[in-house]
């Protein structure tokens, strides 16, 4: 029914009462039965980034008393709508919303920091998003995002609503749509965990992976239904204020990516049944449409600008709300009676875990444990969700209450990796050091996790291409309690060592090596590790091609190793903040090449902070948030050395300069040395975001090197010195660099690498 029709019958009904009835008995019927007023609907559209606008459009109507009795939305507008109905005011929305990290969030891995040690070795090994698994054949995961960053804020707000019998029973009823990839229709959520209910509304296909209830498999509700209108209407809304999201129609002339396509071929199916919904004049009463053309649906950076958009459309639309509002008394009686539905967060009495089963729930239960009996902390919880999902084999690790036998609880559900375990990473690296000669390997680390008890795997790297072979280890921790491990561990592995003088090919070398070891360590946390170990085995190193510059040396090998490192770097790829160290003693009682025992160290350090860090006030302020460029900046500074002490015979040289971050305007191991220093400040600044969802950034890179290699003749003697610029790109397939190097010595090269650089 039509906001005027309504406004119409109101008022005829007022004046014929006025009519028949003496006016004593008016006032009398008035104070008994106080006028009723129309329940207001409100329906809120998806769409990325642009949903960012609802937030304006409550802060207004909160402004001017326009009550709102019931609340629906799709996607975007299903989250801020869940969080509205769950009982946060438009300046709650505001504040939890400028404080999220949308890019971390957006992105949707286990951040570096959180991950265990062994992942975070993965990870800096791998530096690509290409994972998946083995568990019943070769199959990728249904998502870029697993979603748990999102599921934690969702978590958070929705863990005093996790059984719900009734939406109803919000402090404001609430209902939302997802779509059912089993039935090929709409889902509404009327019921259940709030929490859960806002993550299947806003799993767009493809980006994050689909939620699974009973025998639903939900994905974004707004492929089928992204403004629901007539769900409003069957809650019982007599007048429907419905936002719509104007967005910008595609330039035919505009080059697409398969990501864009992507995006867009929803955006379509989107479009088709948000018109349906808007076509027919008994769907809405009043359509608030805001003008957020301007901006792409991954602009979550924008939130001012967008949400003022919000507010904008729902301040032009005045007139009509007019005769909506209500007066001081009756707004506040409307929050107290929000107020009084709201529901405390209980301290649980036991905490369960869900997910898992045998040695497994076992572990898992001892990082939950503690949990019980205390005021739930959310920070204190997503942290260790995030050491869950940290182990590698969860996809997602989430928390919502429940109750068992008359007691309040909380469960912890970790959701398995549907395609794993076994984990398999994808390896495709490039050198293009020397663009004649371009090196280049393809293969896979295979996991099998808990092999042998919580925590134990074994862990195998599969090479081919420019270096081939096969590295395996099998890691068992002493208990689930305890940071002791031992590891064994074999190689069989044929590498190239190519040396050059600048651009000049002296020497192309294989490094031939089949053996194995046993190492005792220690992990401390998930930043440091220590280990002891030794191994033995047979290595051959003989010249290919070129000019000799070393002897040909094999036969048995056995060395001791004491190693450390530390790893707190922000991001294994292209690090930004933090520290990593790494500290390696050899002793080789046998070595070919030599008769002599060799002692060798080297010590390798990486320092990184931003000039400055994103400091926006949180407010209602509608003036946009203009990047500082120290926001975008960071300095890097590593350092590196080596020595075999006083010991000269070495057989084959254990430490190189020369090449992409070791002089990179020197040739590959141009440097042959028993002993070095490098040194090496670098500048980094994020030029452009790409794509927050798939974790895709351009840098400008340089950095000014200086190292020396003694030994080396008296042309060399000196310190060396070089400068390279270029940009790095932060891809789905790793790291991807562009750039040149000159030096002294009229050393100067232009260089490429893919898939690893840092």
């Amino acid at each position: 029914m039509k906001l005027c029709s309504v406004i119409l019958l109101v008022g005829v009904m007022s004046n014929s009462w006025a009519q028949e009835v003496p006016a004593a008995s008016v006032a009398k019927a008035d104070a008994a039965l106080p006028a009723r007023r129309p329940r207001i609907g409100l329906v809120l559209e998806g769409g990325g980034a642009l949903g960012l606008a609802h937030v304006g459009v409550l802060q207004w109507l909160e402004e001017n008393h326009i009550p709102v009795d019931m609340v629906a939305g799709t996607s975007m507008g299903g989250l801020v709508g869940g969080f509205y109905a769950s009982g946060k005011s438009p300046a709650d929305i505001d504040k939890l919303i400028s404080e999220i990290k949308w890019n971390r969030v957006l992105g949707g891995v286990t951040p570096y920091h959180d991950l265990s040690f062994r992942r975070k070795q993965d990870r800096r090994d791998y530096q690509n998003a290409l994972e998946f698994g083995m568990k019943n054949g070769a199959q990728f995961p249904s998502g870029f995002n697993s979603g748990q960053q999102v599921g934690l804020i969702l978590d958070e707000v929705g863990l005093p609503y996790s059984e719900m019998k009734s939406f109803d029973d919000l402090p404001i009823p609430f209902r939302c749509v997802a779509t059912d990839l089993v039935s090929g229709k709409t889902y509404p959520y009327d019921h259940g965990s709030l929490a859960e209910a806002m993550r299947a509304t806003m799993s767009l296909p493809a980006f994050f992976v689909p939620v699974r209830d009973g025998d639903h498999v939900l994905v974004d509700g707004g492929l089928l239904d992204n403004l629901p209108v007539d769900l409003v209407r069957q809650m019982g809304a007599e007048i429907i204020i419905a936002v719509h999201l104007k967005t910008q129609p595609l330039d035919p002339g505009k080059s697409l990516s398969s990501v864009g396509v992507l995006e867009r071929s929803a955006s379509v199916a989107i479009a088709v049944n948000e018109q349906a919904s808007l076509a027919t004049l008994e769907k809405a009463d009043i359509v608030l449409t805001a003008q957020v053309q301007n901006f792409d649906t991954t602009d979550y950076d924008k939130f001012k600008e967008i949400r003022a958009e919000g507010y904008k459309a729902a301040r032009e639309k005045s007139a009509l709300f007019s005769h909506l509002a209500v007066d001081e008394h009756e707004w506040q009686q409307l929050l107290d009676a929000r107020e009084a539905k709201k529901r405390p967060v209980a301290v649980p009495q036991f905490v369960r875990v869900k997910g898992a089963s045998g040695e497994v729930l076992a572990g898992l239960e001892n990082k939950v444990a503690g949990l019980a009996g205390k005021a739930v902390d959310p920070k204190e919880l997503g942290d260790k969700m995030m050491k869950i999902t940290g182990l590698g084999r969860f996809s997602r690790a989430g928390y919502r209450q429940t109750t068992q036998d008359g007691q309040s609880g909380l469960l912890i559900e970790a959701q398995e990796k549907e395609y794993a375990p076994p984990i398999a990473q994808a390896l495709l690296t490039i050198d293009g050091s020397d663009y004649k000669n371009v090196l280049f390997q393809v293969g896979a680390r295979v996991t099998f996790l808990d092999i042998g008890g919580f925590g134990s795997e074994w862990r195998s790297d599969l090479v081919a291409g420019s270096e081939y072979g096969i590295k395996t280890e099998y890691f068992h921790p002493f208990g689930a309690r305890t940071g002791w491990f031992v590891a064994a561990h074999g190689t069989v592995d044929s590498s190239p060592f190519n040396v050059y003088l600048r651009n000049r090919d002296l020497g192309q070398y294989r490094i031939r090596t089949l053996g194995g070891g046993l190492d005792l360590g220690y992990t401390l946390g998930r930043t440091a590790e220590m280990r002891v170990g030794y191994e033995t085995g047979y290595q051959k190193i003989s010249e290919e091609i070129g000019t000799p510059v070393a002897p040909v040396v094999h036969g048995r090998y056995g060395v001791s190793t004491a190693q450390f490192r530390f790893d707190h770097f922000d991001d294994p790829m292209i690090p930004r903040s933090g520290a990593r160290f790494e500290s390696t003693f050899h002793f080789y009682d046998t070595k070919p090449g030599t008769l002599d025992m060799v002692p060798t160290a080297e010590t390798r350090l990486g320092l990184a902070t931003r000039l400055c860090h994103e400091d926006r006030e949180i407010s209602s302020s509608d003036k946009p948030h203009t990047p500082r460029p120290c926001e975008r900046s960071s300095v890097l500074l590593f350092a590196s050395g080596g020595t075999s002490f006083s010991t000269r015979d070495t057989g084959f040289s254990p430490f190189s300069l020369g090449g992409p971050l070791r002089l990179s305007a020197y040739g590959t191991n141009e440097l042959l040395t028993n002993q070095y220093f490098l040194l090496q400040p670098a500048f980094l600044f994020k030029l452009r975001e790409l794509s927050p969802l798939l974790r895709q950034n351009i840098y400008f890179f340089s950095m000014y090197e200086a190292g020396k290699a003694y030994g080396q003749p008296s042309s060399s003697s000196k310190v060396a010195q070089d400068a390279t610029v270029g940009v790095l790109f932060q891809t789905l397939f790793g790291p991807v660099f562009f750039g040149g190097s000159i030096g002294d010595n009229q050393h100067r090269r232009f260089f490429f690498k893919v898939g690893r650089f840092f």
